[in-house]
């Protein structure tokens, strides 16, 4: 989806992503994805060279074991679950692509090391006028460990809502997929975070910064008005922080990387 006349909705999380050096990225695409495919078809914009591990794009293919659509993100990770036991790297990072913000995805590993998670889930308060029928709506106790999480609720007992980002030991997530796989299940929400909740350390690490969801008319065309703000548009291509290779109009005059030695080894999954 354009947003900005300028970006693509999947730019951001992919500039996240890059700028966060994750080397090794897989896109789940499904329905009318030719112009997403063709938008994802050089992946020099974000620096995803497959020397140092690469863009891969993956969608539904009928397989001797499948012949389905991706009937959702738990499903969609069974069905290329040999992409995920084929690499290397110790974390995956999930993220929904129609969500526009800017985060530093090893802020959240260290976060989620630090307080020895299963699962980290990036969480934000809700406004008053957001729509929380719309979202994952998570409680917590004093040490942000989530207690109770309530998947699009009709009625809300808390403001904190999931953002749709999560970290999790890769090895354990292939333990999750493949036990919701046997018993049918193909809900990464509903059938791992809700029905983990309890038995799991899920933490909520908490995003104080712009974050939209675009998943609504509304919500699409109060996005793209955001973007009429300067201070929108200046947090988003500040110099500190190389945004969206792509961009013409706001592009970034410097580049600053993290030096190698901080840089800790995971992949990127985006749905």
């Amino acid at each position: 989806m354009p947003i900005a006349g300028s970006y693509r909705s999947i730019d951001f999380v992919l500039s996240n992503m890059s700028n966060s050096h994750i080397q090794r990225v897989a896109v789940f695409t499904q329905y009318n994805s030719r112009s997403l495919n063709e938008h994802l078809s050089s992946s020099k914009w974000w620096d995803f060279g497959r020397k140092q591990g690469g863009l891969f794009v993956f969608t539904p293919t009928i397989t001797a074991t499948s012949n389905d659509w991706y009937r959702g993100t738990a499903d969609a990770l069974y069905q290329n679950l040999q992409f995920l036991k084929s690499c290397h790297e110790p974390y995956v990072v999930i993220a929904s692509g129609d969500c526009v913000y800017k985060l530093d995805y090893n802020k959240v590993l260290e976060y989620h090391i630090e307080k020895k998670a299963d699962i980290t889930v990036v969480c934000k308060e809700a406004s008053a006028l957001e729509d929380l029928t719309r979202f994952g709506v998570v409680e917590t106790n004093g040490d942000n460990r989530i207690t109770q999480f309530d998947e699009k609720p009709m009625v809300a007992e808390s403001k904190m809502i999931s953002c749709g980002i999560y970290i999790v030991r890769r090895r354990q997530l292939i333990e999750f997929i493949e036990k919701c796989a046997a018993e049918d299940r193909y809900d990464f929400v509903r059938d791992i975070l809700v029905r983990y909740k309890n038995l799991k350390r899920i933490y909520a690490y908490k995003m104080d910064s712009y974050w939209s969801n675009i998943a609504s008319v509304e919500s699409y065309f109060k996005t793209n008005m955001d973007f009429l703000r300067r201070d929108i548009r200046e947090y988003f291509s500040e110099p500190i922080r190389r945004f969206i290779p792509r961009l013409t109009i706001y592009r970034p005059q410097s580049t600053i990387r993290a030096r190698r030695s901080e840089i800790r080894s995971f992949q990127a999954v985006v749905f």
